[in-house]
């Protein structure tokens, strides 16, 4: 069995907590830096910035929230 990595933060939009895999999570630039969106603001920034504007939503990859494998 191996260990996995997982982050706890808090989403860059709604500041609920969330555990997130930091290399699949989705994520806001702010300053430069990349922030996490949970899944209720991901799926809302799709509706807005996507769906609205007749583009197709950008998928959740499926480790998004997931632990990351660590070597």
């Amino acid at each position: 069995m191996t260990a996995g990595l997982i982050v706890i933060g808090e989403c860059v939009a709604c500041t609920v907590p969330l555990c997130f895999n930091p290399d699949h999570v989705p994520s806001l630039r702010v300053n430069g830096v990349r922030e996490p969106l949970c899944i209720v603001c991901f799926n809302r920034w799709n509706e807005i910035h996507r769906v609205a504007k007749g583009l197709e939503p950008l998928p959740l990859h499926p480790d998004a929230y997931a632990p990351a494998e660590t070597l």
